[in-house]
């Protein structure tokens, strides 16, 4: 008999993880599973258990997003494994061991190959929002996990973070923050704390929809540094503005970008260039669709069409098929 469409095949079950401390990993990972609905997701376990398990027993797959720890682990209990590197680079420690191993890495990058290294090219979110309405700065704020070692401060960087925006906004005429999409696994956390920052603005957590309608709204994007970030305002066709990197993780998303002659706005924190910076982003309201058109036409040339989060779910389904 046949799956009904929609339906879930409970006997084929994918463990799916990312980094905990990572919100990009974790955005990731979200578009990935995106396209596999018609299999039953199980969270994975952190490094050290005993398995990948789920309510049926062990899973058939895993796709772990830069665990590598977690990855190795997983193979050796006979779970066969699609890693991918979401960072745009090769995991800091090297590959671990996996039966597939992907790169997320948009052809906006300078194109690199890894022998044996599936390469995804663009992972994007299932659904493109396009910017109509603008009505202002949506600020996109990762937030980790308080007292982990990405952002020890936790909500305090956060908020700084958040404040840095609103000073260099607080120059730029008719561009107020009407709304503040915070992801990563310190967001339940610092709501409160962000609301009371920007009265009036909407403020969104992880993966609620009313984030990507907020997107279409927008006229600015201003996010922390990450590559999905890009992928984002490029599919809103929005001019975007980067945050100071927060942690580990974002330092090495900013390194990743710097490669690249994007144009984009990077906000400093640093009082003294603040004007310099709300001119910046003056001129990049005044041509909103630059950043959109330099990633197209990158793109075009590397014969990416972004479709890497289907790509990945594809192989995902080949092991699946696969013989036990």
């Amino acid at each position: 008999m046949g799956t009904q469409p929609g339906s879930v095949q409970t006997d084929l079950t994918v463990l799916v993880a990312a980094l905990p401390d990572d919100p990009e990993s974790q955005t990731v990972l979200g578009w990935i599973c995106a396209h596999l609905t018609e299999v039953e997701l199980v969270p994975g376990q952190a490094p050290g258990s005993t398995g990948a398990e789920g309510p049926g027993g062990q899973a058939r797959v895993a796709v772990i997003c830069d665990d590598t720890a977690l990855a190795e682990q997983t193979e050796l209990t006979g779970t066969p494994v699609v890693f991918v590197s979401t960072t745009g680079v090769p995991p800091t420690k090297g590959w671990p061991t996996a039966r597939i191993r992907s790169l997320h890495r948009p052809g906006w990058l300078p194109a690199v190959r890894h022998q044996g290294v599936h390469q995804a090219g663009t992972v994007a979110p299932p659904r493109a929002a396009r910017a109509r309405n603008g009505r202002g700065a949506l600020i996109r704020l990762a937030v980790p996990e308080p007292g982990g070692v990405a952002a020890p401060g936790g909500t305090a960087d956060s908020t700084r973070l958040l404040r840095t925006a609103q000073n260099v906004l607080a120059e730029v005429a008719d561009c107020p923050v009407f709304a503040v999409h915070l992801y990563g696994p310190g967001s339940a956390r610092a709501t409160e704390a962000v609301s009371a920052l920007v009265p009036g603005a909407a403020v969104y957590q992880d993966r609620d929809p009313a984030a990507e309608r907020a997107l279409s709204d927008a006229s600015l994007l201003v996010s922390s540094p990450s590559l999905t970030s890009v992928t984002l305002a490029q599919t809103a066709r929005l001019p975007l503005a980067l945050l100071p990197p927060l942690g580990a993780h974002q330092r090495q998303a900013t390194a990743v970008l710097d490669s690249t002659d994007a144009p984009l706005t990077v906000l400093s924190g640093d009082r003294a260039h603040r004007t310099h910076e709300a001119e910046a982003l003056r001129r990049a309201l005044d041509a909103p669709h630059e950043l959109a058109h330099w990633a197209d036409t990158a793109q075009q040339a590397a014969g990416d069409d972004r479709r890497g989060a289907q790509r990945v779910a594809r192989k995902v389904r080949q092991l699946l098929l696969a013989p036990m």
